[in-house]
């Protein structure tokens, strides 16, 4: 295939909410659903969040989950999308690159300048990312911009792992590209459904 495939994988509650109040992280998975999520972070090149979810849950995007002697030699690359590079310098994708446990994550920002994204352009690089440009559409990064420049790249598969914006996201370009008759923008999807209500509190 010509083009990145897409794996959209989240958790949800039972009455279908992702994150606490005000994008709080929740922890909706149990240990065994953890695993498999681990699992199959290691069956693709790479991992996408969100900036909100870099934020919210400083996640690391690796396979640590696995049994060592189990767990697959490569690892995935993480991908932040981040308008605005505010990505923190001191967040774990960093320092485990810097520790070398890691691979250095890639942050695709927005073309456009926006105040104080020189200086921290200068200061994500210093500390180990990878920075590409996007255009926005929308006020969004254009997801076929991000998959686009992900398959020069080599990233042949993906994982998405939301938050609420990036999923939504996805799944808009998804019904885009399926009426346009164009080729599908999201090739799998994996709810896994937690047996809690949150409510809207």
């Amino acid at each position: 295939t010509d083009r990145t495939l897409v794996t959209l994988t989240f958790a949800q509650s039972l009455d279908a909410k992702i994150a606490g109040k005000g994008g709080r992280q929740l922890l909706l998975s149990c240990p065994e659903s953890m695993l498999m999520t681990h699992w199959m972070r290691s069956m693709h090149d790479a991992i996408l969040v969100g900036i909100g979810t870099a934020l919210n849950d400083n996640p690391q995007l690796n396979t640590r989950l696995i049994p060592e002697a189990s767990r697959p030699s490569k690892l995935p690359r993480p991908i932040v999308l981040d308008a605005q590079l505010r990505l923190p310098i001191d967040c774990k994708l960093l320092s485990n690159f810097r520790q070398r446990v890691g691979l250095q994550p890639w942050i695709f920002c927005s073309s456009s300048n926006f105040p104080e994204m020189s200086s921290r352009r200068s200061t994500l690089l210093e500390a180990g990312a990878i920075i590409f440009d996007v255009p926005c559409e929308d006020g969004f990064l254009s997801i076929p911009q991000v998959l686009g420049e992900l398959y020069k790249q080599g990233i042949k598969s993906l994982m998405v792992e939301g938050g609420a914006t990036i999923i939504n996201s996805f799944l808009k370009c998804s019904q885009q590209s399926d009426g346009l008759g164009a080729p599908p923008v999201i090739d799998i999807i994996i709810i896994t459904t937690a047996p809690m209500f949150v409510g809207d509190g």
